[in-house]
């Protein structure tokens, strides 16, 4: 009787344990702003962006009849539509200039340098909240969005990265918190063996 209850007790032990550790390390739950990469947040200000790619004329797939919205990553290069959504009321009284650049490897290393512009728009005031931006983006690779607020030396940019027909980017980072919950596992089944053994040796003992 002994045994079992302690057999239940540890292995109670064990599932709340991966439980918990779970829930702490999963970034839907630990930080719901995570998932959404349409929001965009900088200093001063708090925009929403919300990218537009018409089907393909020669896709026989049913799911895509009318453009999809995406956010920061876009499946296919070609004609897109991008859209910025200014929370801040304050920018709809103010001119903002709209810029879609390409990005090239730094030959140095470290971060992309900015290459050649793709579209641009002059700066002007959008009362209703919302710039749109045409686009044709030649090919796969990464781009740069860049709202400018303000038509002087000190204007303020607001810098959106979009990832265009490169898919999701593999980060070694992301299997960390799986590993953690590896090595947590196994730690607290170790100590669960150990129990099993103390009292299966102690119990031989009394024999």
């Amino acid at each position: 009787m002994k045994k079992s209850l302690l057999n239940w007790l540890l292995l109670f032990f064990l599932l709340f344990s991966f439980q918990k550790i779970g829930l702490a390390q999963s970034p839907s739950l630990s930080d719901p702003t995570k998932s959404l990469t349409c929001l965009i947040t900088t200093d001063f200000y708090i925009v929403h962006l919300t990218a537009y790619q018409p089907p393909k004329k020669d896709s026989k797939s049913k799911k895509r009849h009318t453009f999809e919205p995406f956010c920061q990553e876009l499946p296919e290069h070609g004609t897109s539509f991008l859209a910025i959504d200014f929370i801040d009321r304050d920018l709809r009284k103010m001119p903002i200039g709209m810029s879609v650049i390409e990005l090239k490897e730094n030959p140095e290393g470290g971060e992309m340098i900015d290459g050649k512009i793709l579209a641009e728009t002059p700066a002007q005031t959008y009362k209703t909240g919302v710039s749109q931006i045409q686009v044709d983006f030649p090919k796969p690779g990464h781009y740069a969005l860049i709202a400018t607020v303000g038509d002087d030396m000190f204007a303020d940019k607001i810098r959106i990265p979009l990832r265009v027909g490169i898919g999701s980017e593999f980060k070694w980072e992301s299997l960390l918190p799986y590993l953690y919950l590896a090595i947590i596992l196994l730690f607290s089944y170790g100590i669960y063996r150990f129990f099993i053994y103390r009292f299966n040796k102690k119990n031989s003992l009394k024999f």
